[in-house]
């Protein structure tokens, strides 16, 4: 089994959330009226991590499940990579705020940033601790925690870290037909596409100086999301942000396949 773990991994993760998205996209489309779970597009967020939990079992037992856990979870990185996915996010808000500013005219509102409607009544830290459980948690656990080191085995860094992308994108295929911001994107979704692939680069080059630890890569991942998936980023924070990260991106991609000549990945 374990010459098929990235397989099953895969049909793991998408079975999983999948299972979670397409009442919503029955509901949506067809008015099927099947009964939800509350949050139930934010439980979707764990496929990835079931999906890493039951391929270690199924393929490696007990003891390769807590050998997962140990690297996944591990705290035995140096510190620096922690304080990276600490201020990345929040240089991202600050210079997204700057360009609201010029290009919109008014600073955002304050007494709504990093807040959205699909958590009503949720703070700044709460909104903050839920995008971080969820799709920081919840999908870093498998792309970055699972799938990423599985595929640097047979794969450089930089090759490993856009099949992830592809994977991810993938992942999020039936949200658009039931959620408004993926179905509203229209010849957006390319751009979308892209800082995806670049985002997966650059949490690679962040898992990897972390050990693949997914802890500082989680944290990136939540940060993020409070920024961009806020209401307030919607007209222009959003699109700031992943600029940003495509361009950190295309500065890793060629820093990795420059170190892949020489052969030695940072």
């Amino acid at each position: 089994m374990k010459k098929y773990k990235i397989h099953i991994f895969i049909i793991l993760s998408y079975g999983i959330s999948w299972a979670f998205w397409i009442p919503l996209l029955l509901n949506y489309q067809f008015k099927a009226g099947i009964t939800l779970l509350p949050s139930q597009f934010y439980l979707a967020s764990i496929g990835p991590l079931l999906g890493a939990v039951l391929t270690s079992l199924i393929c490696e037992g007990a003891g390769g499940l807590k050998a997962w856990f140990l690297r996944a979870y591990s705290l035995r990185f140096p510190k620096k990579w922690l304080g990276i996915a600490i201020l990345m996010p929040i240089c991202y808000g600050i210079v997204g705020i700057l360009a609201h500013r010029i290009i919109v005219g008014v600073w955002p509102d304050w007494s709504n940033f990093g807040l959205t409607e699909k958590l009503p009544g949720f703070n700044l830290l709460q909104t903050g601790l839920v995008w971080i459980v969820t799709f920081g948690l919840g999908e870093e656990s498998g792309w970055r925690g699972f799938l990423l080191p599985e595929l640097t085995k047979r794969f450089s860094l930089r090759i490993s870290a856009l099949i992830v992308a592809g994977i991810w994108i993938f992942w999020h295929l039936p949200a658009f037909w039931f959620n408004e911001n993926y179905i509203n994107m229209g010849p957006g979704i390319l751009g979308w596409a892209i800082s995806l692939c670049f985002g997966s680069v650059l949490l690679a080059w962040l898992s990897n100086g972390s050990s693949f630890s997914v802890i500082p890569v989680l944290i990136w991942h939540g940060g993020f999301d409070l920024i961009t998936a806020s209401d307030e980023a919607a007209q222009v924070m959003a699109m700031v942000c992943s600029m940003l990260v495509i361009i950190q991106g295309i500065y890793l991609i060629r820093k990795m396949a420059r170190s892949e000549v020489k052969g030695n990945v940072d």
